[in-house]
This record gives structure tokens, C-alpha cells and sequence, in this order.
């Protein structure tokens, strides 16, 4: 769900900033289309850092059973 959150973002960041050219009184689409882009990298690269963090990397040993049929 992060990664699908973080693409969200970016591309409505990118709607905002390349592709809407009306000017509203108050307002830079640019500077927060560009915060949105920012801020959706920033969630795939924190949500795939977690995936690799929770990912388990210890292995067990395998045991010889020879009771086990």
C-alpha cells in the first residue's frame, strides 16, 4: 500500500506542476506539486527500506531427525 501511495503522489505532484497552467491567487502549483513529488519518492524509498528491514534473513538450521518418519 506504500508504494502504491508514493506513486499517488508523485504523479498528482506531477499533474500539478507540468500540467496545469492556470494561475489561482494564493496558490503555486509548481512548489506544491514538487512538495507531492518529494514527499511520494520519499514513501518508496522509506516503505521498500522497511520491506528489506522486515524481510527475514536468518536462516535455520536444518536438524537431523531420525525419529521423524
Amino acid at each position: 500500500m506504500g508504494i502504491g501511495l508514493g506513486i499517488f503522489l508523485v504523479v498528482i505532484g506531477a499533474v500539478l506542476s507540468y500540467g496545469i497552467t492556470t494561475d489561482i491567487a494564493g496558490l503555486d502549483l509548481d512548489a506544491i506539486g514538487m512538495i507531492l513529488m518529494v514527499a511520494g519518492v520519499a514513501v518508496v524509498v522509506l516503505t521498500l527500506a522497511l520491506m528489506m528491514l522486515r524481510r527475514d534473513r536468518t536462516r535455520k538450521p536444518i536438524q537431523d531427525d531420525s525419529d521423524v518418519i
